[in-house]
């Protein structure tokens, strides 16, 4: 069962991520980390300019999605505060279909934005469990989102079992607008081709829910 942290606004976030990178620090010489684009990366960016120097010029991060139409999740990062921690020697890795995405590095944290479908990176509900095959590539073209913009590359359940499968994972579900996908979430009675996010907890990842929302796991 995946452990829960309830935080009582956002703006415990920034914290939450230089106590998590903090400790990651002290167990590896480089610090491999899964982010998400959207309004949930930006407190993410936060806490980890909360991070000394030292460890900032450690990170490695591999954004999960990425638009292909519209303002690009990457630039809005850097517009978030990004483009300084890029400045001080983090890296940032954006997913694309030409296979230079993977380093091969296994991630240490891996920090996921819930949505309102319950979707995480763009798997949306029904890519289950099609991107989970062996032969899946790592990231995939996504034609069809059901938010705009329709057309963006995503990473894959397949990448997330390769890279990921020692990392700290966490599950944002954060403002009222989730608190439908947070409910499906605690009823334990759906699977990750309905609600993408459970698929982690299903899988047997390390996964702690941070939400802000007030309902016991059951």
């Amino acid at each position: 069962m995946a452990q829960i942290s309830f935080i009582s606004d956002i703006e415990k976030i920034p914290l939450l991520v230089k106590n998590d990178v903090t400790a990651a620090a002290a167990g590896h010489a480089v610090l491999c980390i899964g982010i998400p684009g959207g309004r949930s990366a930006i407190p993410l960016i936060q806490g980890l300019l909360l991070c000394p120097p030292g460890v900032i010029a450690r990170m490695r991060l591999y954004l999960v999605d990425e638009r292909l139409e519209g303002e690009r999740n990457a630039d809005s990062l850097r517009k978030a505060g990004l483009k300084q921690l890029e400045q001080q020697g983090t890296c940032l890795f954006i997913p694309n279909l030409d296979g230079s995405f993977i380093s091969g590095e296994a991630l240490c944290l891996l920090y996921l934005g819930v949505g309102e479908d319950g979707h995480v990176a763009s798997l949306f509900p029904g890519s289950y469990p099609l991107l989970d095959r062996i032969e899946t590539p790592f990231v995939v073209c996504v034609e069809n989102s059901p938010k705009p913009p329709p057309r963006r590359v995503s990473v894959t359940y397949r990448w997330f079992r390769t890279v990921a499968a020692t990392a700290k994972v966490r599950l944002l579900f954060l403002g009222d607008s989730k608190q439908q996908a947070w409910d499906r979430y605690v009823s334990k009675s759906e699977r990750a081709d309905s609600l993408p996010c459970i698929f982690f907890e299903d899988a047997g990842f390390d996964v702690t829910v941070v939400t802000d929302l007030k309902k016991e796991l059951r």
